[in-house]
């Protein structure tokens, strides 16, 4: 730099200053490079096995489905559950808000059970059906005798006309009831039964009166073999219990009922 001018001497000091300077951090800045370079490397090429991982195969998927599927119908099912016995909390607060406890609906319920079970005296109007095969007078070329087809017949005539409640001689019959012929009477209910046979039935006495009344009927079938049947209207009846009940030994309660 000798024989050169002091300005230029200046200047040439102030670039070689600055060219030091910029190698100083020109190594630092191609080092930080070079990592953030090598990093970015990595993260691209772990990223892929990642995603590989990550999938599901689809026999996976279509098992996760029915599982998916199975949830749903199962909380269908606990939703309608839950829906029903909300309702019956509704009618059971109802019912207390009317005034009628759970204890007093039960005994209605009760009530209504043995009055169709015929465990109770029930009243009302109907019509008395007297049965007898005595000849009254009459000739007769061969001797007549009530069966038990006979009275089965008349039952089922008054039950199809709305009869609510029936007795025979006294004895209350429901629909299981037995009736058996013997040489000696009727036995109904366990009970020997002899002829004339009074059978008493609540129910409309005009509907009642009608089907028994039937032109070429059951009723009229049995007049003309030479029983004798005569049929009485009641503004009131009063019919008794039945004694007892019938023991269940192989017949349940189906299932959920």
């Amino acid at each position: 730099m000798v024989g050169l001018p002091g300005g230029v001497r200046a200047c040439w000091y102030t670039v070689r200053v600055r060219l030091d300077a910029m190698r100083r951090w020109q190594v630092p800045t191609a080092l930080f490079l070079l990592g953030v370079g090598f990093l970015m490397a990595v993260m691209v090429r772990t990223r892929e096995p990642i995603r590989e991982a990550a999938a599901l195969p689809s026999w996976r998927l279509q098992e996760l489905a029915v599982l998916v599927k199975q949830q749903e119908d199962a909380r269908a099912v606990l939703e309608a559950e839950v829906e029903a016995l909300m309702r019956r909390v509704q009618e059971y607060e109802a019912a207390v808000m009317e005034g009628r406890g759970l204890t007093e609906a039960m005994e209605r319920e009760m009530a209504r059970y043995r009055l169709v079970l015929g465990l109770v005296p029930v009243s009302g109007p109907g019509v008395v059906v007297v049965v007898s095969d005595e000849p009254g007078g009459r000739p007769i070329v061969l001797p007549v005798a009530v069966e038990a087809t006979d009275l089965y017949g008349l039952v089922n005539e008054l039950m199809s006309a709305g009869a609510e409640a029936i007795a025979i001689n006294g004895v209350r019959i429901l629909a299981n009831s037995g009736i058996r012929a013997t040489a000696a009477g009727m036995v109904v209910e366990g009970k020997l039964l002899r002829s004339p046979y009074t059978i008493e039935a609540i129910g409309d006495p005009a509907a009642l009166a009608a089907v028994l009344s039937v032109r070429g009927g059951f009723v009229e079938g049995l007049g003309a073999v030479g029983i004798r049947i005569s049929v009485s209207p009641r503004e009131r009846l009063t019919l008794p219990p039945r004694e007892g009940a019938t023991p269940f030994h192989l017949a349940r309660p189906k299932d959920g009922q």
